[in-house]
């Protein structure tokens, strides 16, 4: 599979018309009702030379945390790479959600990814209405917010985070949602749509153990790590793709 900008537009306009597995291709086309494929946007090595229109760590306000959001044009709260929406992307919903910062959970989650590595998933996904975001790992707290009703959240190559009991979370940020990150639980998921949780937890397995995305092609699970500019990071930086965006869209 090609990594040029323009292969990966040409494949976004070919979403609704090819299906597979994660072991045959990048993305795959899902309903509302089950996780699939839903690549947001395909980035270019350099979609990270932004414009004033940026979400720029720059602009993060003291304190934001241990990671920032990507720096990557925004549009209409729809991620632009190259400062333009490529053609056949969705077009992204303010969410309007109030500032939050993220908890102690997370903060302890991504110190330990900064110092440890931690692990990306090269793949979209798309999350239903009803599933609960948080401000990290722990659903025994209560959610920043809730996917309201004919709605979803694109995801796209999100952070992977398991729990020490073994659950595991989502990672990302959202277009037009702030500063901080947002924590998805697969478990909760599954809780608020059957079909789609078992089939985020079924990728999700088959990502773990495929061939790594760079000798393949293909999508797969691969290193991660914060760089210097706090931002979530491929431990390879040839990966073409920016780690943990999201965005709320109208289906």
């Amino acid at each position: 599979m090609s990594v040029s900008t323009t292969s990966d537009r040409q494949r976004s306009r070919a979403m609704t018309k090819r299906s597979g597995s994660p072991s045959t291709q990048h993305t795959r086309v899902g309903s509302v009702r089950v996780i699939g494929v839903l690549a947001l946007v395909a980035l270019s090595v350099s979609a990270g030379a932004c414009s004033a229109k940026t979400a720029s760590s720059t602009k993060a306000p003291a304190g934001a945390g241990v990671v920032r959001p990507p720096e990557i044009p925004v549009q209409g709260c729809t991620y632009a790479p190259n400062g333009s929406i490529p053609a056949g992307a969705p077009q992204g919903i303010d969410p309007h959600i109030p500032v939050f910062r993220s908890d102690q959970t997370a903060t302890a989650a991504l110190n330990r990814i900064r110092a440890r590595g931690g692990t990306g998933l090269v793949y979209g996904f798309s999350l239903p209405a009803g599933t609960k975001l948080f401000a990290g790992p722990d659903a025994s707290t209560a959610p920043v917010t809730t996917v309201p009703l004919g709605r979803s959240i694109t995801v796209s190559d999100p952070v992977l985070w398991t729990t020490s009991p073994k659950a595991r979370w989502l990672a990302f940020f959202l277009a037009c949602g702030g500063t901080s990150p947002y924590w998805a639980s697969v478990s909760q998921v599954a809780d608020v749509d059957g079909p789609a949780g078992d089939q985020l937890t079924k990728t999700i397995g088959e990502l773990l153990v495929a061939a790594p995305f760079t000798t393949s092609g293909k999508a797969s699970a691969l290193p991660i790590t914060i760089d210097a500019l706090h931002h979530f990071a491929w431990a390879d930086p040839k990966v073409p793709f920016t780690v943990g965006r999201g965005q709320l869209v109208g289906f």
